[in-house]
């Protein structure tokens, strides 16, 4: 479910007037740690790569060629969350678009079907992950959940489960990295206390590699 809308939905059940960004940023810095925790294998292999004499060689393994997929699918994902970010920002309450991507969200996890065969379905093509991408890109409005939807396209494309959950974490990375970059930029006013930083920063890192392992 889509992480932006639970913690809108927070705010307005706490009665906060305003988005906390500073904390919502903690938040999902956390969550960028458990990605890096959880795929901490295939960085590895994807940065071994780099330095291989043929990269290529092993199609099974994480290489360079998912490092060039990656590139590809942020490319429309940076464009959309850059043309829709001030937009998403003005309009961010959760009676507003979050409610009604929240139940977008739960209509399309109700889709999770593969409708397309793949002769090698472990193989992204360039142009599915541009599709990922967009998806990925829309997923900057409140409600609509980023993981979920990157998923659900790739099943639907005939990709294998397992490659398709592994490669949205892989490329929530930059998202997340792109999403801090603009909340950084913008100005952080009132940052919380050191406690419920740490504590919300830890309980986002654990529950977040705890769900990307079960």
């Amino acid at each position: 479910m889509s992480s932006s809308g639970h913690l809108l939905l927070a705010q307005r059940l706490f009665g906060l007037r305003e988005p906390e960004l500073a904390f919502d940023l903690l938040l999902h810095l956390g969550t960028l740690a458990a990605v890096l925790f959880f795929l901490r294998t295939e960085i590895a292999s994807i940065a071994s790569s780099l330095f291989r004499r043929d990269p290529w060689a092993a199609p099974s393994a994480w290489g360079r060629r998912d490092l060039g997929l990656a590139i590809v699918a942020s490319i429309p994902t940076g464009i959309i969350g850059i043309a829709f970010h001030e937009t998403v920002e003005t309009g961010l309450t959760f009676g507003g678009v979050g409610a009604r991507y929240l139940v977008l969200t739960t209509l399309l996890l109700l889709t999770n079907l593969r409708f397309r065969h793949k002769a090698d379905p472990d193989r992204i093509d360039v142009w599915e992950a541009a599709a990922i991408g967009v998806i990925q890109g829309l997923a900057v409005f409140p409600g609509l959940s980023r993981s979920g939807s990157t998923i659900i396209l790739a099943l639907l494309l005939g990709i294998a489960p397992v490659r398709a959950a592994k490669f949205s974490f892989l490329i929530s990375i930059p998202a997340i990295l792109g999403g801090a970059i603009f909340t950084l930029k913008k100005g952080v006013s009132h940052l919380p206390g050191v406690a419920p930083s740490v504590a919300g920063f830890l309980v986002a890192l654990v529950v977040g590699y705890l769900a990307l392992l079960f």
